[in-house]
């Protein structure tokens, strides 16, 4: 059993670490601050799971008193670890929502750092304590989705709710383990009495949780992924270092996969952009110095390759990519 988990978590460290490295790599290629929150919520992540493997195999050949189950090893480092991660994902959720306020940003991390500080020192030592003090994760995680739904539901920007609605399914999955997460904290802090349970187990259920790693991992499957593609589409076409509104930005980052996906000529792509900025025909000819029959040629080609009928659904139908 000892060694399954030192493999264990040797593979939950080094997933950790080369999707942190990768996705530091995506930022340099991209300049997209979502690959440095991403980075920053898996070296968070390590660093937690560094302090777990070196907690278990230093006592691994000792006794595990079961009062020890309950207790929180190096509190005042894992809540600012848990701090620093949970920030990260409070910046990825604002990144998606285009949302730029420090106030916004600040108010949530400190309200976590604060009731995080509170269970340690007013809850006292035992099963509810640790409960309370880990399951904090998990409400913040639950406030940030709820935050996003009721945010796109509210806002009547198109690519807002489109970005948002392309994430949904991750975000279900997500909620589903958050669900996981504190129904086996749930189970084997306050259910199960661990002076019943064989010492080894002790050892390894005392500050892990498997449903948290299945998280983790499924997360940074996704970064990797994501980091993949915008390396492809990178390493034909270097970002320009642009002071531009969120709208452009988010065009920005789309258009090169979307015109890969259709063969898109450089006018095509120059067209579309605009298009999806929603400027008119004379619009879009008066910029790029076109007549306008021309940018109506343009716009049917467009329509044509990505099968749309019309501008409306061809805008929807970018977002949606």
């Amino acid at each position: 059993m000892d060694t399954l988990m030192f493999f264990y978590t040797l593979a939950i460290l080094v997933i950790c670490i080369v999707t942190a490295v990768l996705s530091l790599a995506a930022y340099a290629s991209s300049r997209r601050q979502f690959f440095i929150y991403g980075s920053g919520v898996f070296i968070c992540y390590a660093i937690e799971m560094t302090e777990i493997f070196f907690f278990e195999y230093t006592l691994q050949n000792r006794s595990f008193p079961a009062n020890d189950y309950y207790s929180i090893t190096m509190p005042v480092m894992r809540t600012l670890v848990a701090t620093a991660s949970q920030a990260f994902i409070w910046a990825i959720a604002m990144d998606l929502l285009d949302k730029h306020s420090k106030k916004l940003f600040a108010i949530p991390v400190l309200t976590f750092l604060l009731c995080e500080s509170l269970i340690i020192v007013a809850v006292p030592s035992g099963p509810m304590h640790q409960w309370l003090y880990y399951t904090m994760r998990q409400v913040f995680l639950v406030f940030m989705g709820l935050y996003i739904f009721w945010t796109a539901h509210k806002s009547t920007k198109v690519e807002l709710k489109t970005r948002v609605n392309n994430q949904r399914k991750h975000l279900i999955i997500g909620a589903i383990l958050v669900g996981c997460i504190v129904a086996e904290d749930f189970y084997n802090i306050l259910v199960v009495p661990m002076s019943l349970a064989p010492s080894w187990l002790q050892l390894y259920l005392s500050e892990r949780n498997f449903n948290e790693n299945v998280f983790a991992c499924y997360f940074a499957i996704l970064l990797i992924i994501y980091s993949y593609h915008v390396f492809s589409i990178r390493m034909q076409e270097a970002p320009e270092e642009k002071n531009v509104s969120d709208l452009d930005r988010h065009i920005e980052e789309q258009m090169p996969f979307y015109r890969n996906a259709y063969k898109l000529s450089n006018r095509e792509t120059e067209v579309m952009r605009l298009v999806v900025l929603g400027k008119s025909n004379q619009e879009i000819a008066d910029e790029l110095f076109l007549a306008v029959g021309t940018v109506k040629t343009h716009i049917h080609n467009i329509l044509v390759k990505t099968e749309q009928q019309n501008r409306t659904t061809l805008i929807l139908h970018f977002w949606k990519r």
